[in-house]
């Protein structure tokens, strides 16, 4: 029982790493990304004019398919976050930092919500 309330809390300070104020903390910049942004800006002025000339059901179509888009790659995002987190543990726990008793049945699992 003591193991799962470790875990718990362990899982409790991740999910407010993940919450708190992205300002206040580093960040890491991606090489590329400044630049891949600013793409991202001028195709979306693009996209946004040429919406406007669409029939009202053709312009529905388009923004469904952009808003599941950003909704998978947030999604994916969230995935690569938390992989990252499950690797953290897995390469502490091959160091011999983490002990595997403690490594409890379902805890990658837990710590994933």
């Amino acid at each position: 029982m003591q193991n799962n309330r470790i875990w718990e809390q362990v899982a409790g300070f991740m999910q407010q790493l993940r919450c708190e104020n992205l300002s206040e903390k580093p960040m890491v910049q991606m090489p590329g990304q400044k630049e891949v942004q600013n793409k991202l800006e001028q195709a979306r002025a693009r996209g946004e004019e040429l919406l406007e000339q669409m029939s009202e059901k053709e312009r529905g179509i388009i923004q469904e398919w952009m808003e599941r888009l950003e909704d998978n790659a947030s999604v994916e995002a969230q995935q690569a976050y938390c992989q990252g987190y499950v690797d953290c543990i897995l390469l502490l726990s091959g160091m011999g930092l983490l002990r595997p008793e403690l490594m409890g049945e379902g805890i990658l699992e837990h710590i994933r919500q």
